[in-house]
């Protein structure tokens, strides 16, 4: 009796341990899937709507460090920007690398000079042709304009600046040329000629029609991608078609 009756407690022994520890499987189970909803949606956050706006893509510097472009392809992001130069002297450490590492990639790219109030137009000018040659990618050259003094120079001021040196760029490369702007500063770019990239956490109620992208984001997580990383998050204003005939005609 003594004996069966310790096989038996041995028995209902056993059985509880792979009762507790099947309890253990599933809560980490369930765990470990709720926790990558939450990521997923904490990534998505202010992602704009993906039927609306599909094409997804990032501007980078050298202080956004090494990406590896065909794990961010792989991740939703369709299209990326360069920095290139920044008013009359300065090139980005990183451009070169980044130029000829992208094209492994294949994905499509374009470059942007960051402009300086300090600076003629024709210097900066110069600097850009001098730093990158013809190196452009096969998107349109972008003007990035910042609000960054304090007082800024005459908005009038700031217009004849800015269509000066896109319309250098514009006869030079023979590309079209987008001015990556704030709703404040892109008033000023009424002309029918001036096509805009939209930097503003919310775009207008009513859009103009000239907005070809817009960058909802400045510190920003690309979807579905595990990292801490935080981007310049843009997206195309249009389609997936509206993108390729966008892509293959540069931008027109």
């Amino acid at each position: 009796m003594q004996k069966s009756y310790q096989a038996k407690h041995a028995y209902h022994g056993h059985f509880m341990h792979q009762k507790i520890f099947l309890a253990i499987v599933v809560l980490i189970i369930f765990g470990t899937l709720f926790g990558l909803l939450l990521l997923n949606r904490w990534q998505k956050a202010g992602r704009p709507d993906t039927q609306e706006y599909p094409v997804l893509g990032v501007s980078l510097s050298q202080e956004d460090g090494y990406q590896d472009f065909r794990l961010l392809k792989k991740h939703g992001v369709d299209f990326v920007y360069l920095k290139a130069t920044q008013g009359a002297d300065y090139f980005d450490d990183n451009f070169l690398s980044n130029y000829w590492r992208i094209q492994g990639a294949q994905l499509p790219f374009g470059v942007y000079h960051y402009f300086s109030f300090t600076s003629l137009p024709q210097a900066q000018f110069d600097n850009f042709k001098t730093s990158i040659g013809q190196q452009i990618g096969n998107l349109p050259i972008v003007i990035q304009l910042n609000d960054y003094q304090n007082p800024h120079p005459a908005t009038k001021k700031i217009r004849q600046s800015v269509s000066q040196l896109r319309t250098l760029l514009v006869n030079y490369y023979q590309r079209k040329v987008i001015i990556q702007t704030t709703p404040t500063f892109a008033k000023i770019f009424n002309n029918p000629k001036d096509t805009v990239w939209l930097q503003a956490p919310k775009l207008p109620l009513h859009k103009r029609q000239d907005i070809d992208f817009w960058e909802y984001s400045q510190q920003g997580k690309i979807p579905s991608l595990a990292s801490t990383n935080l981007y310049h998050m843009s997206v195309f204003i249009g389609n997936e078609n509206h993108w390729q005939h966008y892509v293959q005609t540069g931008g027109y």
